[in-house]
């Protein structure tokens, strides 16, 4: 089952107070968006390059950290807008269920619509495909809205007037400084890779989520773990506050994160990171917690989609509906 119960925001506390011990200080992006917000024209500001103007840079403040504070603040400019972008992209049936389609370079020789056949492979097989299913989905909304960005900077810039958007200005800014930006060009990232990339993080940690579900409380009905998960959704959201090396190291040690790093693995029986709370909800243990800063790195955002509301809320939430239209937690109660 599970290990004692422990507040709710344990896990929270725990996590910043580690962030502090290994010498790490997180930039409040929040605050550095409300300025944008106020005044647009912060976008072309010098105080922008320089951790937002919301903490002091010295002479040993890395390059590396300034460019992902800068980059990560625009991200979550633009991501503002992916939230409803996502919910009207979503495709549904004539029953009004998410639409799967196959990926492109899928495993298995499996169709999302065929459920009956889905019903017939075993269940590692199945969640690894839903879980596939998912993050193509994912990938392609946010394909066509990166798209619509960079049309609407395009758009601006035929004008040749000096008018231009906020949207387009981030989306100028954004895809200039990542060009400009050894920490990026080493990474191989562009503002569409980290876009997909983070996403499917989020995926990855709801399917998570559903799949401890039944491993922490088992022989209940798929009602019963479809409100738990959607009920629990929020006491995950903390692990989108932390940095990404520390993310990274946590999800290694609590056995959420697979060998191959890629979000299609059906969580493992032994993991140790989900746990139940006081209330009965399913939250993150504090006990995977692993200190851990690159070297030469002082400050850390947190995922830029944290601050984006409700966007990781709504990956979430395609999450648990997909489970609950697939009839996941009767299979996952087969294991």
């Amino acid at each position: 089952m599970s290990r004692p119960a422990s507040r709710s925001n344990d896990f929270a506390l725990a996590f910043a107070a580690a962030h502090a011990g290994a010498g790490l200080t997180r930039v409040p992006i929040n605050q550095i968006l409300q300025t944008i917000s106020e005044n647009p024209a912060f976008l072309f500001s010098k105080e922008l390059k320089q951790l937002g103007g919301r903490c002091p840079v010295h002479a040993d403040t890395s390059q590396d950290d300034m460019d992902k504070v800068t980059v990560n603040t625009l991200l979550a400019f633009l991501f503002h807008g992916l939230k409803a972008y996502v919910e009207a992209g979503l495709p549904v049936d004539d029953e009004g269920r998410i639409r799967l389609v196959p990926p492109p370079r899928s495993a298995y020789a499996l169709d999302p619509t065929d459920r009956a056949s889905l019903g017939g492979v075993p269940v590692e097989v199945m969640c690894s495909f839903l879980r596939d299913c998912t993050c193509h989905l994912l990938d392609e909304i946010i394909t066509r809205w990166m798209a619509d960005v960079l049309v609407e900077e395009e758009h601006y810039r035929t004008l040749g007037s000096g008018e231009i958007s906020a949207v387009a200005a981030a989306s100028f800014l954004l895809h200039t400084h990542m060009e400009d930006s050894a920490l990026y060009q080493r990474a191989g990232y562009d503002a569409l890779s980290i876009t997909k990339t983070g996403s499917h993080t989020a995926i990855h940690i709801g399917w998570a989520l559903v799949e401890a579900a039944p491993l922490l409380v088992p022989g209940r009905d798929a009602a019963f773990y479809d409100d738990l998960v959607r009920r629990s959704a929020k006491q995950v959201i903390p692990l989108a506050m932390v940095s990404l090396g520390m993310l990274v190291h946590y999800m290694e040690a609590g056995g959420i994160e697979p060998h191959d790093g890629l979000a299609i693995h059906l969580l493992p029986k032994e993991q140790t990171a989900f746990t139940l709370n006081e209330s009965g909800l399913i939250c993150l243990s504090p006990e995977p917690i692993t200190p851990f800063r690159k070297e030469g790195e002082q400050y850390y955002t947190g995922c830029p989609a944290f601050y984006a509301p409700g966007l990781i809320n709504l990956y979430l939430d395609i999450v648990a509906t997909i489970a609950r239209e697939y009839a996941v937690y009767d299979r996952l109660l087969q294991r």
